[in-house]
Protein backbone atom coordinates (compact mmCIF):
# COMPACT_ATOMS: atom_id res chain seq x y z
CA UNK A 1 0.00 0.00 0.00
CA UNK A 2 1.41 2.71 -1.04
CA UNK A 3 -0.46 5.52 0.21
CA UNK A 4 -2.47 5.43 3.85
CA UNK A 5 -5.39 7.75 5.23
CA UNK A 6 -5.20 7.83 9.00
CA UNK A 7 -8.16 5.56 9.28
CA UNK A 8 -6.31 3.05 7.32
CA UNK A 9 -3.50 2.80 9.93
CA UNK A 10 -5.50 3.28 12.82
CA UNK A 11 -7.73 -0.40 11.80
CA UNK A 12 -4.79 -1.91 10.72
CA UNK A 13 -2.54 -0.95 14.47
CA UNK A 14 -5.71 -2.32 15.55
CA UNK A 15 -5.81 -5.90 13.49
CA UNK A 16 -8.45 -4.86 10.74
CA UNK A 17 -9.48 -4.56 7.86
CA UNK A 18 -8.14 -1.20 6.52
CA UNK A 19 -10.96 -0.93 3.82
CA UNK A 20 -13.54 -1.85 6.63
CA UNK A 21 -15.76 1.23 7.18
CA UNK A 22 -15.09 2.64 10.39
CA UNK A 23 -18.80 3.51 11.78
CA UNK A 24 -19.28 -0.25 11.19
CA UNK A 25 -16.94 -1.14 13.64
CA UNK A 26 -17.81 -3.46 16.44
CA UNK A 27 -18.18 -1.66 19.48
CA UNK A 28 -14.94 -3.01 21.21
CA UNK A 29 -13.01 -1.56 18.87
CA UNK A 30 -14.98 2.23 19.15
CA UNK A 31 -12.18 3.33 21.90
CA UNK A 32 -9.32 2.23 20.59
CA UNK A 33 -9.87 3.10 17.13
CA UNK A 34 -10.73 6.74 18.28
CA UNK A 35 -8.08 7.52 20.42
CA UNK A 36 -5.42 6.04 17.19
CA UNK A 37 -7.56 7.75 15.02
CA UNK A 38 -6.76 10.89 16.80
CA UNK A 39 -3.69 10.45 17.73
CA UNK A 40 -2.61 9.68 14.05
CA UNK A 41 -4.32 13.14 12.89
CA UNK A 42 -2.60 14.84 15.62
CA UNK A 43 0.79 13.75 14.85
CA UNK A 44 0.22 14.53 10.79
CA UNK A 45 -0.90 17.72 11.42
CA UNK A 46 2.10 18.38 14.16
CA UNK A 47 4.85 16.72 12.31
CA UNK A 48 3.73 18.92 9.04
CA UNK A 49 3.36 15.34 6.69
CA UNK A 50 3.17 16.29 2.98
CA UNK A 51 0.35 14.60 1.44
CA UNK A 52 -0.30 12.76 -1.94
CA UNK A 53 -0.92 15.26 -4.56
CA UNK A 54 -4.50 13.59 -5.63
CA UNK A 55 -5.79 13.19 -2.35
CA UNK A 56 -5.04 15.50 0.73
CA UNK A 57 -6.40 13.02 3.40
CA UNK A 58 -3.66 10.29 1.57
CA UNK A 59 0.18 9.93 3.08
CA UNK A 60 3.18 8.30 2.07
CA UNK A 61 2.87 4.84 3.51
CA UNK A 62 6.27 4.91 4.95
CA UNK A 63 5.81 7.94 7.15
CA UNK A 64 2.66 6.65 8.00
CA UNK A 65 3.96 3.41 9.57
CA UNK A 66 6.79 5.00 10.98
CA UNK A 67 4.80 7.25 13.16
CA UNK A 68 2.51 4.11 14.21
CA UNK A 69 5.85 3.04 15.45
CA UNK A 70 5.11 4.51 19.13
CA UNK A 71 1.09 3.47 18.65
CA UNK A 72 1.63 -0.25 18.50
CA UNK A 73 -0.40 -2.03 21.24
CA UNK A 74 1.81 -5.48 22.41
CA UNK A 75 -1.82 -7.66 21.98
CA UNK A 76 -3.88 -5.87 19.24
CA UNK A 77 -1.37 -4.52 16.73
CA UNK A 78 -0.69 -7.73 14.29
CA UNK A 79 3.38 -8.91 13.82
CA UNK A 80 3.14 -7.99 10.46
CA UNK A 81 1.77 -4.42 11.14
CA UNK A 82 4.72 -4.33 13.87
CA UNK A 83 7.60 -5.21 11.18
CA UNK A 84 6.42 -3.50 8.71
CA UNK A 85 6.76 -0.25 11.13
CA UNK A 86 9.85 -1.32 12.22
CA UNK A 87 11.10 -1.64 8.54
CA UNK A 88 9.50 1.84 7.71
CA UNK A 89 11.60 3.92 11.08
CA UNK A 90 14.70 1.89 9.43
CA UNK A 91 14.38 2.39 5.46
CA UNK A 92 13.29 6.06 7.21
CA UNK A 93 16.17 6.43 8.89
CA UNK A 94 18.98 5.73 6.61
CA UNK A 95 19.63 9.15 5.31
CA UNK A 96 19.66 12.75 7.25
CA UNK A 97 16.32 13.92 5.93
CA UNK A 98 14.54 10.62 6.92
CA UNK A 99 16.03 11.20 10.47
CA UNK A 100 15.39 14.61 10.24
CA UNK A 101 11.38 14.04 10.10
CA UNK A 102 11.49 11.04 12.36
CA UNK A 103 12.56 13.36 14.77
CA UNK A 104 9.74 15.71 14.82
CA UNK A 105 8.01 12.88 16.30
CA UNK A 106 8.90 13.77 19.71
CA UNK A 107 11.43 10.69 20.36
CA UNK A 108 14.89 11.84 19.72
CA UNK A 109 15.68 7.85 20.60
CA UNK A 110 13.45 6.63 17.56
CA UNK A 111 16.41 6.50 14.70
CA UNK A 112 19.32 5.47 17.08
CA UNK A 113 16.90 2.42 17.49
CA UNK A 114 17.90 1.32 14.28
CA UNK A 115 21.16 1.31 14.81
CA UNK A 116 20.80 -1.54 16.93
CA UNK A 117 17.48 -3.17 15.35
CA UNK A 118 18.03 -6.68 13.33
CA UNK A 119 15.60 -7.51 10.53
CA UNK A 120 14.90 -10.23 12.85
CA UNK A 121 13.11 -8.07 14.80
CA UNK A 122 14.77 -9.48 18.56
CA UNK A 123 14.54 -6.22 19.92
CA UNK A 124 11.11 -6.19 19.09
CA UNK A 125 10.13 -8.84 20.93
CA UNK A 126 11.63 -7.49 24.44
CA UNK A 127 10.59 -3.75 23.86
CA UNK A 128 7.39 -5.96 24.25
CA UNK A 129 8.29 -7.95 27.48
CA UNK A 130 8.87 -4.45 28.95
CA UNK A 131 6.01 -2.91 28.45
CA UNK A 132 4.34 -6.33 29.70
CA UNK A 133 6.48 -5.84 32.77
CA UNK A 134 5.54 -2.10 33.21
CA UNK A 135 2.10 -2.66 33.03
CA UNK A 136 2.19 -5.51 35.73
CA UNK A 137 4.29 -3.02 38.11
CA UNK A 138 1.50 -0.34 37.48
CA UNK A 139 -1.10 -2.84 37.96
CA UNK A 140 0.63 -4.45 41.47
CA UNK A 141 0.63 -0.40 42.51
CA UNK A 142 -2.82 0.01 42.15
CA UNK A 143 -3.30 -2.74 43.97
CA UNK A 144 -1.36 -1.68 46.79
CA UNK A 145 -3.02 2.05 46.37
CA UNK A 146 -6.43 0.04 47.01
CA UNK A 147 -5.05 -2.07 50.17
CA UNK A 148 -3.07 0.79 51.81
CA UNK A 149 -6.39 3.16 51.62
CA UNK A 150 -8.84 1.20 53.23
CA UNK A 151 -11.07 1.59 49.87
CA UNK A 152 -10.55 5.11 49.74
CA UNK A 153 -9.35 4.48 45.78
CA UNK A 154 -12.19 1.07 45.34
CA UNK A 155 -11.75 -2.62 45.76
CA UNK A 156 -9.01 -4.59 44.55
CA UNK A 157 -11.29 -6.08 41.47
CA UNK A 158 -12.81 -2.62 40.62
CA UNK A 159 -9.70 0.27 41.24
CA UNK A 160 -11.15 3.63 41.37
CA UNK A 161 -9.22 4.52 38.15
CA UNK A 162 -10.45 7.96 37.75
CA UNK A 163 -9.52 9.04 40.77
CA UNK A 164 -6.10 7.49 40.96
CA UNK A 165 -5.16 9.17 37.51
CA UNK A 166 -6.89 12.51 38.60
CA UNK A 167 -4.54 12.26 41.92
CA UNK A 168 -1.44 11.36 39.83
CA UNK A 169 -1.93 14.01 37.13
CA UNK A 170 -2.05 16.13 40.21
CA UNK A 171 0.91 14.57 41.48
CA UNK A 172 2.86 15.10 38.35
CA UNK A 173 2.10 18.51 37.92
CA UNK A 174 2.92 19.54 41.52
CA UNK A 175 6.37 17.78 41.36
CA UNK A 176 6.99 19.57 37.53
CA UNK A 177 6.78 15.94 36.24
CA UNK A 178 5.92 15.61 32.49
CA UNK A 179 2.59 14.22 32.24
CA UNK A 180 3.24 11.43 29.16
CA UNK A 181 1.46 8.77 29.67
CA UNK A 182 -1.03 9.88 31.64
CA UNK A 183 -3.61 10.25 28.67
CA UNK A 184 -6.85 8.35 30.21
CA UNK A 185 -6.70 6.13 27.18
CA UNK A 186 -3.12 5.55 28.11
CA UNK A 187 -3.90 4.71 31.47
CA UNK A 188 -6.58 2.21 31.18
CA UNK A 189 -4.76 0.51 28.57
CA UNK A 190 -1.67 -0.01 31.00
CA UNK A 191 -4.06 -1.22 33.81
CA UNK A 192 -6.23 -3.55 31.48
CA UNK A 193 -2.74 -4.91 30.19
CA UNK A 194 -1.05 -5.37 33.73
CA UNK A 195 -4.39 -7.25 35.10
CA UNK A 196 -4.25 -9.69 32.60
CA UNK A 197 -0.71 -10.15 32.70
CA UNK A 198 -0.86 -10.33 36.89
CA UNK A 199 -0.84 -14.31 36.68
Amino acid sequence: MPLLEARHLALLLLGLNASQPANALPEEHQENYRILHDAISRTIKATGMVSAPANKRMFYADEMFALAWRLIDVELTPPEIKSRSLKAVMKLSRNSRGRKWLKTLGDDALPDLTASAQPSLRGMHKRDKARENTARLCWLLVQLLVEETDGRYGTSDKPASDGILRKLKTLAQEREVPSDGLGRGTFYEVLKMGREREV
